[in-house]
């Protein structure tokens, strides 16, 4: 079976012919085959509207999935922080430092975090530090875009999608 494009291509070329050019047989064989190649057409629309429709299900699937395992990463990694604290604990109230196995060794490291109340407002100027986002208001834009006001660099631009019903 022809490409898609390769039957929109002989159709336009079927198109252009001129009807007064043509004799009564060959206006027939004509119409004829346009018809064949209408369905040949459907064929094609059907076939990848079948395609994306499958693709689509896939996609989902597997954003499902991802969702799933990201679930099980989690719920591992929870298991880990809540068995490392247990042990971490453990080694303390028994006064251990380090504890070897076969193949592994656990031990105690300390460390220093830096705890910092929730509201930073009473902090010294000093110790704070600012962000600051800065980006285009899109829907301003094109608001005044639209109504004909030039902003710098900016343009109205059109944009085309395939729907698949």
């Amino acid at each position: 079976m022809p490409s898609f494009d390769a039957i929109q291509q002989e159709i336009a070329g079927m198109l252009s012919v001129p009807d007064e050019e043509l004799t009564d047989e060959q206006q027939a064989m004509m119409n004829a085959y346009l018809d064949e190649l209408g369905q040949q057409e459907a064929a094609k629309v059907d076939a990848f509207g079948q395609f994306l429709r499958i693709q689509s299900a896939t996609a989902e699937a597997c954003k499902k999935e991802a969702q799933r395992l990201a679930s099980k990463a989690k719920t591992a990694e929870s298991r880990i922080a809540w068995l490392k604290a247990k042990y971490l604990n453990i080694m303390q109230t028994n006064g251990l430092r380090k504890v070897q196995g076969n193949s592994y060794t656990l031990s105690v490291r300390e460390s220093e975090a830096v705890a910092v109340p929730q509201d930073v407002s009473g902090l010294p100027e000093l110790y704070l530090r600012r962000k600051e986002t800065i980006e285009a208001d899109k829907a301003v834009i094109k608001e005044a875009l639209a109504a004909g006001q030039e902003v710098p660099g900016c343009e109205l631009r059109k944009s085309y999608s395939l729907q698949v019903r």
